[in-house]
């Protein structure tokens, strides 16, 4: 019974911490360019509007890509549209940009190695509200950290471009 009360409790504290007054879910279509350039896929849940994890996929000829990232976007500038409030029209429509910082994990697997590389994304983009619940999005996250492989590198800067839509549960 202690055990269920801990759960609860924990489960409540993080949705309290994140903020939580709507969660999302969506796929966008990658690019990432830095030492080469590879087409990719993500699915993303957003804990809130604010907070964004995708598992990702890469391919590259002999090489694959799997990562998770997660983006705190706290900044958004509204460029241009009518206000989105949870009374407003639901045709209203919002264009907005947005900054943040992340994190990143990938596994990188290729015919001569395995690596293991991790680091911070700083994730620039702009977001359209075509509806109060449905979300259009495109970001590039300039992304640096380090390598295992089997020693311990910084790896050079990459540009993870994306493109994609969120469906927003309130």
């Amino acid at each position: 019974m202690k055990k269920k009360i801990l759960i609860i409790v924990a489960i409540l504290c993080v949705f309290t911490v994140s903020q939580v007054h709507a969660f999302g879910l969506g796929a966008q279509v990658n690019m990432y360019a830095g030492d080469f350039f590879a087409p990719g896929f993500s699915l993303l849940f957003s804990p809130s509007k604010a907070s964004h994890i995708a598992a990702n996929w890469y391919i590259s000829g002999d090489t694959n890509i799997i990562g998770l990232t997660w983006d705190v976007c706290p900044l958004s500038y509204k460029i241009a549209g009518s206000p989105m409030t949870l009374t407003s029209n639901p045709k209203a429509w919002s264009l907005n940009f947005t900054l943040g910082l992340g994190l990143f994990s990938n596994l990188i697997i290729n015919d001569e190695k395995i690596i293991i590389a991790g680091g911070l994304r700083i994730p620039v983009g702009v977001n359209f509200f075509l509806a109060q619940n449905f979300e259009i999005f495109t970001h590039i996250a300039p992304s640096f950290g380090v390598e295992v492989n089997p020693s311990l590198e910084f790896s050079s800067v990459g540009y993870p471009i994306a493109v994609g839509a969120r469906l927003w549960f309130n």
